[in-house]
């Protein structure tokens, strides 16, 4: 084993105007002290400052094996991982989730071979991802796979939103963070349903289910949140994570204080890597190109450090509503991987994008279910899924969906059915890959997601030089026709 040291981070720099406002001239230093501290208040009672949970517990390990920034660890599991409830942790809303529970079947054993084994995380490597709520469950997943059971809700904040005032038991995440990690890293998540643009920004900012903004205040909150890198626990506190007693801060405060003096706070200072999930859903189609995509990839570094940025290719949802959606979303994936290669690279800037071929395993395991429910005709059944533009010819059969429905947005038969209705009006039997339509279920992807991103960061980290260009698309193209394709994944044990 190799005990890595810690890598000095400077601070980004980062640069940020608050709302205008009417400015004033202290003459006095009790003036000039009011202002600051109201200035400090609004900014604090404005932007949804990050809360930490009541106990925070570390690990103290601080070691990774085979000399790598981050290393992946596959396991069978006896049952099949979509019933394990490893990836599921940290899931909320559960709507989204597809347990038993939730009344859905499990894959047919023709397909679930593909996704019976679970992943574990361990990095020193500083993590976030940024999107919307498709995003947040793949963040979820990936929080889970890096925290062993003890640390479950020890070492994790988040700032929550609940959309439904009838039903507060619904909880949707704006921000969370997790530090440390096992290895010693951070993994994070900052919900943006939009792309990370200039034109986009606003203040302050509101964790709601609509707010559409960003701004570089919510930034800053993630690089100044410190967290310890020893391990201490803090009295017990058997409330919900956001509601923090006196007793109990004081104790952190000054446990955090003596750690401090003692050398051993961490401050985030700024990201490794971000996983940017393009928020399609949100957006018109043709909002999404190349200049907008770009503008977004350096704003993610400028703000949160990242020099390496990993974007997952769109899937099919049920905000495609016609085949021409379909060819729009097509080429949105092709302008992706066009902009991971050709995007310029400078001294301190973004240096790798990489692209996670997310669409294609949701493609093809679509269209796998789609023969289980006979929906292909004979010619279709044989398709050749290393033909580019395949899922194009193929949009027929992805937009199978109810004829008649009460559902806006409703999903197709392929992504939520394991059986046909005899009566086409009525609601199929479920199945473990998606429960809407729109979002995905971790319990069954949960597995390759975190194992792909772990496989792409390595293409970057777990070298002993900076890889080349060519270098990095072998690389990535090893990692997709491993993780994110229904390609077996060779699992010992």
């Amino acid at each position: 084993h190799l005990c890595l040291t810690t890598m000095n981070r400077s601070a980004i720099a980062t640069s940020f105007k608050a709302p205008a406002g009417q400015a004033y001239y202290c003459c006095s230093r009790i003036a000039l002290i009011y202002t600051i501290v109201t200035a400090v208040l609004w900014y604090h009672l404005n932007n949804n400052i990050i809360i930490s949970p009541s106990e925070r517990v570390t690990t103290p390990e601080d070691t990774l094996h085979h000399n790598n920034r981050i290393s992946v660890s596959l396991q069978k599991t006896p049952v099949s991982a979509a019933d394990s409830g490893y990836y599921t942790r940290f899931s909320q809303p559960d709507t989204y989730l597809c347990g038993d529970e939730q009344g859905k079947q499990s894959l047919p054993s023709t397909l679930q071979k593909y996704f019976n084994f679970i992943a574990s995380i361990q990095t020193d490597l500083k993590i976030i991802f940024v999107g919307d709520s498709i995003s947040a469950q793949f963040a979820q997943a990936f929080d889970s796979a890096a925290l062993d059971e003890a640390q479950e809700d020890s070492v994790r904040a988040k700032n929550i939103f609940r959309p439904d005032g009838n039903r507060p038991s619904i909880i949707h995440i704006c921000r969370s963070i997790c530090s440390p990690i096992r290895g010693g890293g951070v993994s994070a998540f900052w919900r943006i349903t939009n792309l990370i643009l200039k034109e986009n920004t606003k203040w302050p900012s509101r964790c709601t289910g609509f707010f559409r903004h960003w701004n570089e205040g919510q930034a800053l909150d993630f690089l100044n949140h410190e967290y310890n890198s020893t391990q201490f626990v803090l009295p017990s506190n058997k409330g919900v994570s956001h509601q923090v007693n006196r007793t109990t801060t004081d104790y952190f405060q000054k446990s955090k204080l003596a750690s401090f003096k003692a050398g051993n706070v961490n401050v985030v200072n700024g990201f490794d890597a971000a996983v940017f999930r393009v928020p399609h859903g949100w957006l018109q189609l043709d909002y999404i190109d190349s200049a907008r995509l770009i503008e977004t990839i350096e704003t993610t570094h400028r703000i949160l450090g990242a020099t390496t940025i990993v974007i997952p290719t769109l899937p099919m949802s049920n905000n495609v509503k016609s085949e021409n959606d379909w060819k729009k979303v097509t080429q949105i994936n092709r302008m992706i991987r066009q902009v991971a290669r050709n995007i310029t690279k400078s001294e301190g800037d973004v240096q790798y994008v990489l692209v996670q071929e997310f669409g294609n395993l949701t493609n093809q395991l679509l269209m796998e279910n789609a023969k289980n429910l006979d929906l292909l005709s004979l010619h279709q059944r044989d398709i050749d899924y290393s033909r580019e533009g395949w899922e194009v010819d193929v949009a027929n059969v992805f937009l199978q969906r109810p004829p008649i429905t009460t559902k806006k947005w409703p999903p197709s038969y392929s992504q939520v059915c394991s059986s046909l209705p005899s009566n086409r009006t009525e609601a199929c039997p479920g199945v473990k890959i998606s429960s809407d339509g729109m979002h995905w279920c971790v319990e069954t992807f949960g597995g390759r997601f975190t194992a792909s991103i772990a496989c792409l960061l390595g293409c970057v980290y777990n070298v002993a030089r900076p890889p080349t260009d060519e270098e990095i698309r072998k690389c990535e193209q090893r990692c997709n026709d491993q993780f994110m394709s229904l390609a077996m994944v060779d699992v010992k044990g």
